[in-house]
């Protein structure tokens, strides 16, 4: 099958191969063997390396995927290995669309949120608390979780996706301009998602109630985040 992809990482293993989690169209989150990508005359090198996007072609043998053949339509590298945070933060987009993207089936959403995460991510165009909050958001809506924001009051509850009236366990209080653009964030198109503004402390007010909602849906804590928040 041949299918638009976006490498989202590479493992070396062997002498000269590769082992590829990738980000497809038609596929989801595929896992495929890239033999002799590591070579630099390899057809595959390009193609199969973190942040590359392009085509590939894929074989599936027995219980795995193959990389038979790939072309690399371009590399999100530059601006992201200009500054560690950035390129931390890409790894923690990464392992969040692994974990949260469907597998054997398509995913054209996903992909297109995480090129245009990238994309602002690699140029510097978004301050990268909104792109982690936009990300974080958007997958979690599109795994079925999306918070209801309609209610009364000013805590959401990262239980039960809901606004409340009182403080309490695992609620985030909502202060009302991170409350609007939780709720931009999960209802505008793809191509507006990214199109909002709010002052750092409130960027990172945002940042924290998506990342604690989502923590509590998926029950799980991603070492890429600490170790970006360690960069912060």
């Amino acid at each position: 099958m041949q299918t638009a992809a976006l490498v989202l990482r590479a493992d070396e293993i062997k002498e000269d191969d590769r082992l590829i989690t990738a980000l497809t169209e038609q596929l989801g989150v595929v896992r495929a063997f890239a033999n002799g990508a590591k070579k630099p005359k390899s057809p595959l090198h390009g193609a199969c390396q973190p942040f590359a996007h392009g085509e590939l072609e894929l074989t599936r043998r027995r219980d795995t995927y193959v990389v038979t053949h790939a072309r690399a339509a371009g590399v999100f590298h530059a601006g992201l290995a200009s500054e560690l945070s950035r390129l931390a933060l890409a790894g923690y987009f990464g392992a969040l669309c692994a974990a949260l993207a469907p597998q054997e089936e398509p995913a054209p959403e996903h992909l297109r949120l995480m090129m245009n995460a990238l994309h602002f991510l690699n140029a510097g165009l978004r301050p990268q608390w909104l792109l982690k909050a936009v990300v974080e958001l958007r997958l979690i809506c599109l795994a079925g979780y999306k918070p209801d924001l309609t209610g009364d009051g000013p805590y959401l509850d990262c239980v039960h996706g809901v606004i409340v009236p009182d403080a309490g366990a695992r609620r985030v209080l909502l202060e009302p301009p991170v409350r609007e653009a939780m709720r931009f964030i999960c209802e505008a198109p793809l191509e507006r998602a990214f199109r909002f503004t709010l002052p750092e402390e409130g960027l990172r007010a945002l940042s924290f109630a998506s990342q604690t909602y989502l923590q509590h849906q998926v029950g799980r804590i991603f070492d890429e985040l600490a170790y970006w928040e360690g960069l912060k």
